[in-house]
């Protein structure tokens, strides 16, 4: 298994900063892109130790443009989509979501703020936090749920804002060696 270094007081008011973080990274995990460090290892330490055993840094990664068609095609396992449609359509139609940092940026910038992790062909593997369900083919959402959730909605009811194109984070997988 992989050793990289726990954000220090990790789950704490007092975690330290992502650029102290950032500085005790191993060169050996070099390729790892900084978007794929701060968005799901160093924010999600607990959840990201669940994907270890499918070794993640040794996945390729390549930022990407997708445009909206594209971001519609993305899927995730079980019933997980239900779910991100109802988040979608509140940020739309309710009032909570639209005050947080997150719906207030995507309502106004019509993007992520931050690239999702995507990974492609990856339905040989099994997702190691959904009770083993294989993954979607062609496009399983890693990380960026509710990003997701908010930017589905927001093409699919062409939204003013909604932009054309979204970064996002491509990952591969090592064909083959599904688990």
């Amino acid at each position: 298994m992989p050793r990289i270094p726990a954000p220090k007081n990790w789950g704490t008011f007092n975690v330290e900063s992502y650029a102290e973080y950032r500085t005790r990274w191993p060169k050996k995990y070099g390729n790892v892109p900084d978007a794929v460090i701060e968005t799901w290892i160093y924010r999600h330490w607990r959840e990201f130790q669940a994907w270890l055993p499918l070794l993640p840094l040794e996945w390729g990664y390549e930022l990407k443009e997708f445009t909206s068609e594209e971001v519609l095609n993305v899927s995730h396992v079980g019933d997980w989509m239900k779910t991100l449609s109802y988040w979608g359509n509140d940020l739309l139609d309710g009032s909570t979501r639209k005050s947080t940092w997150l719906g207030k940026f995507m309502l106004e910038n019509g993007t992520t703020p931050s690239p999702m992790i995507i990974a492609k062909n990856a339905g040989c593997w099994h997702h190691p936090r959904e009770h083993g369900r294989q993954m979607q083919e062609p496009l399983q959402l890693i990380e960026g749920h509710m990003r997701l959730a908010y930017l589905q909605t927001l093409v699919l009811r062409s939204h003013p804002s909604v932009q054309t194109v979204h970064q996002v984070v491509l990952a591969t997988l090592p064909a083959g060696r599904g688990q």
